[in-house]
């Protein structure tokens, strides 16, 4: 099956990149009789927005449409999963944090908690502001332990 994921990652890619999408992972697992592939899709780091239901069904044509023809599981039936990362997903790499530009966050390091206004994203390090201290922060990818979005309710 790590074949079929590879291929598949292989097919998906371009057209998902060319409608503004990442993707994020593939997945297959196989019980008994059955087949699950589940593709996680993001949108591209260029957007903040969040990924809709829209958004979700439109991803899920082009992967529909792309693994239609597509000999995937020796032809064995298969359910597909299209789906996002998720509003609590983990941030570890500089795309995810491009990707929620301008809210707030819960940071954990090594040697303390606190929340951050995300301002910037460079390659080594996230800078925003402390609303605790009102100053500005800066932090190195590396250090951060746990990173989330800080969700909001209405």
């Amino acid at each position: 099956m790590d074949e079929d994921v590879a291929r598949i990652e292989g097919l998906l890619r371009e057209p998902l990149a060319a409608a503004g999408f990442h993707l994020e992972t593939v997945k297959a697992v196989a019980a008994g009789q059955r087949r699950t592939l589940t593709v996680v899709v993001d949108l591209d780091e260029s957007s903040a927005e969040p990924m809709s239901m829209d958004k979700i069904a439109e991803s899920t044509r082009i992967v529909g449409d792309t693994l239609e023809t597509v000999e995937i599981f020796r032809d064995k039936p298969y359910q597909l999963e299209v789906t996002s990362p998720g509003a609590t997903r983990r941030l570890e790499c500089p795309r995810h944090f491009r990707r929620v530009l301008g809210r707030r966050l819960d940071v954990s390091t090594k040697k303390e908690n606190f929340k951050l206004d995300l301002e910037e994203v460079g390659e080594e390090a996230i800078t925003g502001t402390d609303p605790a201290r009102k100053e500005k922060r800066t932090v190195g990818i590396d250090d951060i332990v746990k990173a989330q979005v800080e969700l909001k309710f209405r």
